[in-house]
């Protein structure tokens, strides 16, 4: 993008000169017109756009590989020297803004970045910039417990991820032996792991403190401007799975149990194919799984199909799982650039399939908002972001042969795969976010404290799976989850996209393309709007009440039957 205020050689690494293009910003005479003040915040914008990009791609440097010193230390030096500069002028900046003569005037086209702006005016102390510099830095330590983690395994040194794709294995005595193998290693790193989410647990409530709300879930629901809902609202969500959708996840694995002879499943018969089929083996390799899902765009819809070989011809994605590399997978943009890219860690299962349609639909909002003319709307909230991911999920998956051609079988086992996986989904995100809830009411809880909660909330969302002997891992699952950690608080949004994505495939199935038009559609609007426009404009509703919730679980459970 052309650049009007950050010059072309900038340094981002250069102390001083970041603090004179802020200090600039905030000394800058601005005339008392709309259009003056709407040309000083696209330079704000165009600066935290430079400094966003800077960072992801540091980030992105650094999960790449944990063990590449040069990598983390470029990231932590920016986290740690540059990212408190702006963190420190955003307020300064915001006040500028707020009593600039024409803020009024320009509501119109910035009312709901200005509404986040008055938040931000409202949180900000100051003694939590040094905080959230150590917060990002004890982040990156626990990415170090989690990166590190590879076992020996079928004769050679594995990451969990690719041991993890053993439990399709229809050998019942290897895929136990791979999952107790994977949680003995988990286990090893217990107390790290603990120690890490107390020291975290710790930072986040001395930042709620600092910024005068009640607590850390005060706090959270104002920084990631959940002005459409509440902790309430998540709570009625939490009672709503449990009686809705739970008692189909209960039938489903009722009926796997049976198909597989077992009296009772055991943790390692979950993810196996219940007539006992070796596991689908849709590609070989990241090329290839690039490839095929680029094609699986192209027949649903050409602007997906476009974009999507973009991002193939200019490399934004690296899908292979390897030793050093950070597990998990994330979608993740550079903002200067307007480009996507995608971190994973594929194992050549089937599930990798919808892993990398779910980050290409994250990809595709990404080129959709690219117009959006200021930094702050090019950062949509995740109950929206993820109905574009999501969606992709189950709209690709009605174009399964390229990877499977006229294999009916695998391509119903596959799509079968993915509807079961929607329904495990709810009451997942319902323990998660009801966890944190627990967590977070009760600040001076203990480690054990901790597994003592996630106990009560297994046993609450308990669908029939065995963990006699088990005790330890069933207490400790929790730490399997990086959004824990890594981002508090970032989960109910699943549950809350999960339904708005159902809406759009099933706008899908009736409308074809034109389903996904009114989706891009609603992803081009960025940030501008408020979340229940974003879904009123992609056709579905914003709503998670059992009115809602019920006769979507049905629709997925149709189609389930079906098979």
């Amino acid at each position: 993008m052309n650049r009007i205020f950050v010059p072309q050689d900038f340094n981002p690494d250069n102390v001083a000169l970041v603090t004179s293009l802020f200090q600039s910003l905030l000394t800058a005479e601005v005339e008392p017109s709309p259009a003056a003040l709407r040309n000083w915040i696209f330079k704000w914008s165009e600066l935290e756009s430079v400094l966003a990009e800077v960072s992801s791609r540091r980030y992105v440097a650094m999960t790449l590989n944990t063990q590449d010193e040069a990598a983390a230390k470029a990231y932590g030096d920016f986290v740690e020297n540059i990212e408190p500069i702006s963190n420190e002028y955003d307020d300064k900046l915001n006040k500028k803004l707020v009593a600039h003569p024409s803020f009024n005037d320009l509501k119109s086209e910035f009312g709901i970045w200005f509404k986040s702006v008055q938040v931000s005016l409202d949180l900000f102390d100051p003694r939590n910039i040094p905080l959230s510099t150590e917060e990002t830095k004890a982040i990156q330590d626990y990415q170090k417990i989690t990166g590190g983690m590879s076992v020996e395994f079928d004769g050679s040194v594995k990451t969990l991820q690719q041991v993890g794709a053993y439990l399709e294995r229809t050998d019942r005595d290897l895929r136990e032996k791979a999952w107790r193998t994977v949680w003995e290693r988990r286990l090893q790193d217990k107390k790290p792991l603990d120690d890490a989410f107390d020291k975290l647990f710790q930072i986040r409530n001395k930042i709620a403190k600092n910024a005068h709300c009640k607590d850390y879930i005060d706090y959270i629901f104002l920084a990631k401007r959940r002005f459409d809902y509440t902790p309430d609202d998540c709570k009625d969500f939490h009672e709503s799975i449990e009686k809705l959708v739970l008692p189909l996840q209960r039938e489903m694995y009722k009926r796997r149990a049976q198909k597989m002879g077992l009296e009772k499943l055991r943790p390692w018969d979950l993810d196996v194919d219940p007539l006992n089929r070796p596991p689908l083996t849709p590609y070989k390799t990241g090329e290839e799984l690039i490839e095929k899902v680029d094609q699986i765009f192209e027949g649903v819809h050409p602007q997906a199909g476009k974009w999507a070989r973009e991002m193939q011809a200019k490399k934004l994605i690296d899908p292979d799982s390897r030793l050093g590399k950070a597990p998990g997978g994330y979608q993740i943009g550079f903002d200067e650039s307007r480009l996507p890219f995608i971190f994973m860690n594929s194992a050549a299962t089937d599930r990798d399939i919808y892993t990398l349609l779910h980050e290409s639909g994250h990809s595709f909002h990404q080129f959709a908002l690219a117009n959006q003319p200021i930094f702050p709307y090019r950062d949509v909230p995740a109950e929206f972001a993820e109905v574009a991911s999501m969606s992709m999920e189950l709209i690709g998956m009605s174009n399964l042969k390229p990877f499977y051609g006229d294999d009916n079988e695998s391509i119903q086992r596959s799509v079968l795969g993915e509807l079961a996986d929607v329904v495990w989904l709810f009451p997942w995100v319902a323990s998660i976010d009801s966890f944190q809830h627990r967590l977070y009411e009760y600040p001076e809880h203990t480690a054990e404290d901790r597994s003592d909660i996630w106990d009560e909330i297994m046993s609450r969302y308990d669908a029939g799976v065995d963990y006699s002997g088990l005790e330890a891992v069933r207490r400790n699952l929790w730490q399997k989850q990086l959004h824990l950690f890594e981002c508090p608080f970032y989960y109910i949004e699943y549950g809350i996209a999960q339904l708005g994505a159902l809406q759009v495939w099933a706008n899908f199935k009736k409308e074809g393309p034109a389903a996904i038009d009114k989706l891009f559609k609603a992803e081009s609007l960025g940030y501008s709007v408020s979340i229940p426009e974003m879904f009123n404009t992609a056709g579905i509703k914003f709503d998670f009440t059992p009115k809602t919730i019920e006769p979507l679980v049905q629709t997925v459970w149709d189609e389930i039957s079906k098979m």
